[in-house]
């Protein structure tokens, strides 16, 4: 999909307000990694890379690239759930190795909604001139975040 296309087509006007200052040609993608559970294998080392500690059970993890409006845009794996394949190394790897030619259609600036499984990579795509949104910590015992840590995007 070109960019023109998605930054056109499937951009909200919301999300365009929110993260893009309503620039028309900024392009505006949500990434993050889901689960498809298996179930266990009889073949030993592929047990070993599918099963996750984290959710104790076997599974493979795809990288969804989707629109703000919910259109999916790139799936990209599945990876394996064996400890080396997190969100933040995941989309690291995306872009090193120009998966699914993902550099030609992304643009400087073009904005990244990333949850903080991210976190490991947000300098990295920083260093690749776009814009990264990510939700911060709460402080201990909220519920929410003030109305000036949204304003201000500040992670305390």
């Amino acid at each position: 999909m070109s960019h023109e296309k998605f930054t056109r087509d499937h951009t909200t006007p919301t999300a365009r307000t929110l993260f893009a200052d309503d620039q028309q040609e900024t392009g505006i993608l949500v990434l993050d990694g889901t689960y498809i559970y298996l179930q266990k294998s009889s073949h030993h080392h592929f047990q070993k890379q599918t099963y996750s500690m984290h959710k104790g059970r076997s599974l493979v993890k795809p990288m969804m690239i989707v629109a703000t409006d919910g259109y999916i845009l790139n799936v990209l794996g599945p990876y394996y759930a064996d400890g080396h394949n997190n969100d933040a190394s995941i989309i690291k790897h995306v872009f090193k190795t120009n998966a699914d030619e993902i550099n030609t259609w992304m643009h400087d600036d073009d904005v990244m909604v990333v949850d903080r499984g991210f976190r490991d990579a947000e300098e990295f795509l920083k260093k690749l001139n776009f814009k990264v949104e990510m939700p911060c910590f709460l402080k201990k015992g909220a519920k929410q975040q003030t109305v000036e840590e949204r304003i201000q995007n500040t992670c305390t």
